[in-house]
């Protein structure tokens, strides 16, 4: 292969699996650092992943057809409310090797490893600012939350995490719902934009600062409808990176509706992406939940 030609996707065999032998752990720090770019003090050494597995924890890597590990996923044993399950800490892949279903493929194995486990449900956090992580959580896996955690895990050395608070949702992945089973089988549904926003109300609507820059319009916390929309910037990064000031007011919005909707009953139940006049607009699905 010349250098730097971007693999397709028949050049790639990929194998998920355990891990093969202990230095495997070493690797799984290795790629820690690589991926989230984190100080040593962040990282999740050799020792603790050794030991969470051994306490029933699950740690699964993705390998190359050298036998190099190019990503993992790992998850601990928990409880949430008296429910035994487990939680996803980690899911990483190597940037070479990203944009080939490796972290899905990673995430079908976890689920197979908890169902034979007989546990039904994994939890993990995701930060609600990076739109293609909802649409993987949210749209490929159909997680749900309605759970908004402010600074979560207080302050990162990860260079990606820098300029704000590190904010997450709490996840639920029940692994044998009609929803969960429908959505990996057939994959995110395709939306017809018109017919959405005609259905469900919008929480706001965007304004364009600049080109490439938008900020949200005015917030409605007081609708009531089943089903509403909240749209995000799909740009999100790019606007952090150009404007942390306008990232830092979408970080405010998001715990504004989100917090606001969590409780007065809805959920967060997925998340979307259509295509209008040439560009991407992106919208968290709230719904409210059937007590």
């Amino acid at each position: 292969m010349r250098p730097g030609r971007r693999k397709k996707r028949g050049e790639i065999k990929v194998t998920i699996g355990p891990f093969r032998r202990f230095s495997d752990y070493g690797a799984c720090v290795d790629i820690q650092r690589e991926v989230w770019r984190y100080e040593d003090i962040d990282v999740v050494p050799v020792a603790i992943l050794v030991a969470a597995e051994r306490q029933g924890g699950i740690s699964l890597a993705a390998y190359n057809n050298l036998g190099e590990m190019i990503g993992f996923c790992w998850s601990i044993l928990g409880v949430e409310r008296g429910e035994v399950l487990q939680h996803s800490h980690m899911l990483a892949v190597r940037a070479a090797y990203r944009n080939f279903d490796v972290g899905f493929r990673l995430k079908l194995a976890q689920r197979k490893g908890t169902l034979r486990r007989k546990l039904k449900t994994i939890t993990w956090t995701f930060d609600p600012m990076q739109p293609a992580n909802a649409y993987f959580n949210m749209g490929k896996l159909g997680v749900w939350s309605a759970s908004y955690v402010e600074h979560f895990y207080g302050e990162s050395t990860s260079s990606l995490h820098r300029g704000l608070p590190t904010d997450r949702f709490m996840v639920r992945w029940d692994l044998k719902s009609p929803h969960v089973v429908e959505r990996l089988e057939l994959g995110p549904p395709r939306h017809d934009l018109r017919k959405e926003l005609k259905k469900c109300p919008a929480v706001n609507s965007l304004k364009e600062l600049s080109p490439g820059i938008s900020t949200s319009g005015p917030i409605k916390l007081n609708l009531a409808a089943h089903q509403l929309l909240f749209e995000v910037p799909y740009n999100l990064p790019d606007i952090k990176a150009r404007n942390l000031g306008v990232a830092l007011e979408w970080q405010g919005k998001m715990r504004q509706v989100f917090r606001s909707y969590f409780k007065r009953g809805y959920a967060a139940t997925d998340f979307w992406v259509a295509e209008e006049e040439g560009h991407l607009r992106a919208f968290y699905f709230l719904e409210k939940r059937v007590k």
